[in-house]
């Protein structure tokens, strides 16, 4: 009987393995669909500053805010990148700050 309860324990190890994969791909996908929207805004914020204000030079405050938000997702992808290489979830995969390459 050991054998039918340990083949029970593997299943539901493998079942939370695979639902924590789900909850993390899902999550990710949400992350990237904030990300792309909040940047075509930014772009779209931009644009409209460029084609009403910037002939005269008025409203220089939507500058800015439209960088900030541009690049906001960027510095969102890199601290996710750097806390999930750096974070310890036990699976005996030891992840280290010198395997982050920066492409230039």
């Amino acid at each position: 009987m050991k054998h039918g309860s340990n083949t029970n324990t593997n299943m539901k190890k493998t079942d939370e393995k695979t639902w924590k994969e789900k909850k993390k791909s899902m999550s990710s996908m949400v992350f990237l669909i904030y990300s792309v929207i909040v940047v075509i805004f930014a772009g779209l914020f931009l644009t409209y500053w460029v084609y009403k204000y910037h002939p005269t030079n008025s409203n220089l405050w939507m500058v800015p805010v439209g960088l900030i938000f541009l690049v906001t997702p960027a510095f969102l992808s890199i601290s996710v990148l750097v806390s999930d290489l750096c974070d310890d979830d036990g699976d005996g995969v030891n992840h280290d700050l010198n395997q982050i390459k920066i492409v230039i």
